[in-house]
């Protein structure tokens, strides 16, 4: 600012000289200055950003416990279940992964576990991916839930990544009561209380 007000009082008094030799310049010379400020840039809705993560676990859940539906079926039924619970759990976290992405962090104090939980649900759903293809090639007999169990403990990804990273985004205060009171969350939870499935 003040090597700007210096180039002003310079160029004043080279046209005309006379400017600087005590006679008053016929307009005074215009001096603006231009001040920077960073706007805080707004998070995602939390409304928006939660149902976007609840939504699909609430399909998850609801595929998890039609697999024990199909146990008075037999064998083959309740296979066929859990493979279709694997590949639900595959797509969904994938939408929950680009939909999240797509609405940005809540804020800039969660923007470190925000990045982090959409990588820890796209490895998810490639360790759900692969588990259905190895649930589909188990045979379907007495010893399917075992082999079942099996599978989903091999498989790859981390649940524990992606849990441990929304329960830090949620347990904030400022989030936590958006989260509690949104009604698909609550829909998802309930879900996950009841018994059965995996």
């Amino acid at each position: 600012m003040r090597a700007r007000l210096f180039a002003g009082v310079v160029l004043a008094c080279v046209v005309p000289v006379s400017a600087c030799a005590g006679q008053p310049p016929a307009s005074p010379p215009t001096i603006t200055s231009t001040v920077t400020t960073t706007v805080e840039v707004p998070g995602a809705d939390p409304t928006a950003w939660f149902e976007a993560y609840c939504g699909p676990m609430g399909v998850v859940e609801t595929a998890r416990l039609a697999i024990s539906g199909q146990v008075p079926q037999g064998p083959a039924a309740v296979k066929e279940a859990a493979a279709s619970w694997a590949s639900t759990a595959a797509a969904s976290n994938r939408k929950m992964a680009d939909d999240i992405e797509k609405l940005g962090p809540l804020g800039s104090d969660v923007q470190n576990p925000h990045g982090r939980l959409i990588k820890s649900l796209r490895l998810e759903a490639n360790g759900f991916e692969e588990a259905a293809g190895r649930v589909r090639a188990l045979a379907a007999d007495d010893k399917f839930p075992e082999r079942f169990q099996q599978v989903m403990a091999s498989r790859g990804g981390n649940s524990d990544g992606a849990d441990v990273m929304f329960k830090q985004i949620v347990d904030i205060p400022k989030y936590a009561e958006t989260f509690r009171t949104n009604k698909v969350c609550t829909d998802w939870q309930n879900l996950a209380k009841q018994p059965g499935g995996k």
